[in-house]
């Protein structure tokens, strides 16, 4: 089967191939082409030339179009699906964050769940919200990780160095972790990877701009990963599980406010109400923390390795 898949996000081109500093375009486009044979690439931005558009899925079998950013994409998106689906070619639309009831990008939501033959969701809890809003059939297929297999930490630093990562929209649920943490009196060191932003010094803590390698090595350099968040949000209780499944396989601990996404990792790290319990108790397991983060990865090697989720979004296509 041959598929192209469809980028609202700017690309670059490098030695190793097409790059993004967008994880849900790494995710959800780059990585799936790449495990999947008879796969390409194509982005499509404000000015494309919509009458020689067509000719980039000439000979293609099923379009994956990717998440659109903003409404500027959205008539020619659409426009796009409508034409391809009358030469034959197979549209699926994919979903991976909640935005359906946003003023702005609610309508391209809704619209594209409509507009394509099938629809893909990052997660079950995505996958909920969508059947309210479309009829055709909706897949689940989640997030690869990215990197080698990395060993989890022989020992531990004193004080512990943590490490929060994400896109800055996640921020806002940190000071509830931070102040879960300072309530058991353990001094850590925090690093927050993430895009620079007005004000993220006063939360005073170490911040470094993302970019992936600094990613890796602050992964490396770390004793164990904090994902706090808000499980009676709704919108929080679609996100995927990435940040939990990369910090496994790079070998780290995850202290983790839980969410529905994490269930089927939660044995392999700390997941509860309450991260400051989550550290104590990984400063008196520390063995067992390892030994958890071990079975994770093969876990993660199973079930969120670029092989793993490119068949899984193989089987996605096929049952289109």
């Amino acid at each position: 089967m041959r598929i192209v898949w469809v980028s609202f996000s700017p690309l670059r081109r490098s030695p190793a191939g097409l790059e993004s500093d967008v994880a849900s375009v790494r995710y959800r486009v780059l990585i799936p082409a790449q495990a999947i044979p008879e796969s390409k690439v194509t982005y499509i931005g404000p000015g494309a030339n919509r009458r020689t558009l067509l000719e980039r899925f000439a000979g293609a079998d099923a379009a994956v179009f990717g998440k659109i950013f903003d409404s500027s994409a959205a008539q020619t998106a659409f426009e796009l699906a409508a034409a391809l689906r009358q030469r034959g070619v197979k549209v699926i639309a994919d979903f991976s964050d909640d935005h359906f009831l946003h003023p702005a990008l609610g309508p391209v939501y809704r619209g594209m769940a409509t507009a394509a033959d099938s629809v893909v969701a990052s997660t079950p809890g995505l996958a909920e919200v969508l059947k309210a809003h479309t009829p055709i059939r909706i897949s689940v297929v989640s997030d690869p990780v990215e990197g080698e297999r990395g060993a989890p930490r022989s020992d531990i630093t004193r004080p512990p160095r943590l490490l929060w990562f994400g896109h800055p929209l996640n921020l806002d649920v940190l000071p509830i972790g931070l102040q879960q943490l300072a309530a058991r009196r353990i001094n850590f060191a925090l690093t927050m990877v993430t895009a620079p932003m007005a004000g993220i010094e006063a939360l005073g803590h170490r911040f470094r701009a993302w970019s992936l390698p600094a990613l890796f090595e602050e992964l490396r350099a770390c004793d164990a990963v904090v994902i706090p968040s808000d499980p009676h949000d709704p919108r929080k209780a679609a996100k995927s599980p990435n940040r939990f499944s990369q910090s496994l396989w790079s070998g780290r601990f995850v202290i983790a406010h839980p969410l529905p996404a994490y269930e089927p990792l939660a044995a392999y790290g700390w997941v509860g109400e309450d991260l400051g319990e989550g550290l104590a108790w990984l400063l008196e397991h520390f063995d067992a923390a390892a030994a958890r983060v071990r079975a994770g990865q093969d876990l993660v090697a199973r079930d969120f390795s670029p092989e793993a989720i490119g068949r899984a979004w193989q089987n996605a296509i096929a049952a289109s």
